[in-house]
C-alpha cells in the first residue's frame, strides 16, 4: 500500500486538480467574492467580519462531526461528491441576497441589515457543505493517498489551488461586470442596484461549475483506500485530538499547528479586507482601484496571483530536497517583509512588487505547514485529527485575525455616513497589514520550538537507526 502511494497515479493527480480546484473556486467565492458582494450592497465592512467568524465557527464544528463520521463509514466519495452538489447550489443561492431584495421585503430602513443577515445565514449553510465535503473528507483523502515522499509536491499544487482559484475568478469578475461599485456621492441603493446583475449572475455560474464537478466526482474518486474505523465510541473520537495523553504523544504536530495557527491568523488579518481595500477610493483609506482606475485592479491582481503562484510551484516540487522544516522561517520572512511594504504601497508598481512577496510567502508557507501536519498526522487517523486541524488551522485564526484588523480599522480607518441608513461606516484600510506583520513574527515563536523539536526527533531518528 505504502509503495502504491508514493506512486502518486494520474487519476488521484485528476481528482486532486479537479475536486480541489472547485473547491477552491467555492472557497474563494466565499472568503472573496462574497465579501464584495455584501460590500457593495451595505458599504460595511462589518458584515465581512460577521460571516469570517461565524464561517469559521461552523467550518470547525461540522469538520469535528463529519471528518470522524467518514472515518467510522470508511467512506469519502459519498461525502465529497454529494458535498459538492449541495454546495454548488448554496453558492447559486448568494444571488438571492441583493439590497432591493431585502428592501422589497423589509423596508429601505432594514435592508441592509437584513443584507448582512441573510449573507451570514447562507454562508452560514454554504460552509456546512463545503467543509463536511473539503475540510473534512477531501483534505482526509488526500493525507490517504499521499506519502511523505510525495507531499511536498501535492501539497505545492493544493496550495497553489486558491491562487488559481483566484485568477479564474477576477476574469469572472471582469466577464460578468461584478465589482464593489462604491461612490460616495450616490444612494447606496442606486449602486447596490447597478452592482446587483453581475453578482447575480457569476454567483449561478459558478453554482453550476462546482454542481458539475460533484457529479464528476462520483465517478472519479477510488474509496477502496479507506478503511472504517469501528473502534471507540463516536463522541469520544470527536474530541480525540484534544486529550491531553494524545496532544502529549503527538507533540510536535501541535507545534506545528501553534504556528500554523499564528501564521494563518496574519493571513486572515488581511485576507477578508484585501479586495475591497484595493477598490475602495482613497478617501476611505483604499487604494481607489475602481470605476476608471479598475483596469488596475485586475493587472494587478493577475500579475500578484500568477507570479507568487509561480515560486510557490517551484519551490515545492524541490521542498523534499529543500526540506519542509527549512520552508517554514523563509515564508514567515516573506511574510513579515511583504506586509510592511504593503502598508506604505500605493503607487501600483509598489503595490504589486509588495503584494508579490506577501502572497509568495503566504502560499509557501501554507504548502510547507500543511505538508508538515500531514505527515505528523498518526496513521490511519486523518478524520480524527481534522477537527483539531481546523480549530488550530482555520477557526482560531479566521476569528482573531479578522476581528483584530476590524478593531483597528474602528479605532484608525476612515468613516462616512451612508445616505441611506445613516449609519457610520468603518472602511479598512492599510493597518491590516501591520496587525499580519505581527501575527507573522509571533508565528516565529511556536516556529522555534517546532524546529527544535524536529531537530531533536531526527537526531534521535538517526542515533536509533545507527545502533540497528
Amino acid at each position: 500500500m505504502e509503495e502504491s502511494k508514493k506512486r502518486f497515479g494520474a487519476r488521484n493527480w485528476l481528482v486532486v486538480i479537479l475536486v480541489g480546484l472547485a473547491g477552491q473556486l467555492a472557497w474563494c467565492i466565499e472568503n472573496n467574492q462574497i465579501n464584495l458582494w455584501v460590500y457593495s450592497q451595505t458599504q460595511n465592512s462589518n458584515y465581512i467580519t460577521w460571516m469570517t467568524t461565524i464561517s469559521a465557527i461552523a467550518a470547525t464544528v461540522t469538520t469535528f462531526f463529519m471528518g470522524v463520521l467518514s472515518d467510522r463509514l470508511g467512506k469519502r466519495k459519498i461525502f465529497i461528491a454529494g458535498g459538492y452538489l449541495l454546495w454548488g447550489i448554496s453558492v447559486g443561492a448568494f444571488a438571492l441576497a441583493s439590497y432591493s431584495n431585502m428592501a422589497f421585503l423589509f423596508g429601505a430602513a432594514g435592508a441592509s441589515l437584513a443584507v448582512g443577515l441573510s449573507m451570514a445565514l447562507l454562508d452560514t449553510v454554504m460552509t456546512f457543505f463545503g467543509s463536511t465535503a473539503n475540510d473534512a473528507c477531501f483534505n482526509a483523502m488526500v493525507t490517504d493517498i499521499t506519502a511523505p515522499e510525495n507531499r511536498g509536491k501535492v501539497e505545492s499544487v493544493l496550495s497553489v489551488l486558491p491562487l488559481l482559484a483566484n485568477v479564474v475568478m477576477l476574469f469572472a469578475q471582469m466577464l460578468f461586470g461584478a465589482n464593489a461599485n462604491v461612490d460616495l456621492e450616490r444612494p447606496i441603493a442606486e449602486t447596490a442596484a447597478e452592482s446587483a446583475a453581475g453578482w447575480q449572475h457569476f454567483f449561478i455560474a459558478f453554482g453550476a461549475v462546482v454542481i458539475i464537478v460533484g457529479i464528476i466526482a462520483f465517478f472519479l474518486i477510488d474509496d477502496s483506500h479507506t478503511v472504517a474505523r469501528k473502534e471507540g465510541n463516536y463522541w469520544a473520537n470527536l474530541v480525540h485530538g484534544f486529550r491531553p495523553s494524545v496532544m502529549k504523544r503527538n507533540g510536535r504536530l501541535y507545534l506545528a499547528l501553534l504556528t500554523f495557527m499564528a501564521f494563518n491568523a496574519a493571513v486572515d488579518s488581511f485576507l477578508p479586507y484585501y479586495m475591497v481595500y484595493f477598490q475602495n477610493p482613497a478617501e476611505l483609506g483604499g487604494l481607489g482601484y475602481s470605476d476608471d482606475r479598475l483596469y488596475l485592479f485586475y493587472v494587478s491582481f493577475a500579475i500578484i496571483l500568477v507570479v507568487s503562484a509561480a515560486a510557490a510551484i517551484v519551490v515545492g516540487f524541490f521542498m523534499e530536497k529543500i526540506g519542509k522544516v527549512n520552508l517554514v522561517y523563509p515564508s514567515i520572512g516573506l511574510g513579515i517583509l511583504g506586509s510592511l511594504l504593503l502598508y506604505f504601497a500605493r503607487e501600483p508598481w509598489f503595490v504589486i512588487i509588495a503584494a508579490t512577496i506577501l502572497m509568495a510567502g503566504y502560499l509557501i508557507g501554507t504548502a510547507c505547514l500543511g505538508a508538515i501536519v500531514r505527515d505528523l498526522t498518526p496513521k490511519g487517523e486523518a478524520g480524527l485529527f481534522q477537527g483539531g486541524r481546523m480549530v488550530f488551522a482555520v477557526m482560531i485564526p479566521m476569528i482573531v485575525g479578522s476581528n483584530v484588523s476590524q478593531l483597528f480599522f474602528n479605532l484608525t480607518g476612515e468613516t462616512y455616513v451612508s445616505t441611506t441608513t445613516f449609519e457610520e461606516v468603518y472602511a479598512p484600510t492599510s493597518i491590516m497589514f501591520i496587525v499580519s506583520l505581527a501575527f507573522m513574527a509571533l508565528a516565529i515563536v511556536p516556529g522555534t520550538f517546532f524546529f527544535l523539536s524536529e531537530r531533536k526527533a531526527r537526531k534521535k531518528g538517526v542515533e536509533e537507526k545507527a545502533d540497528e
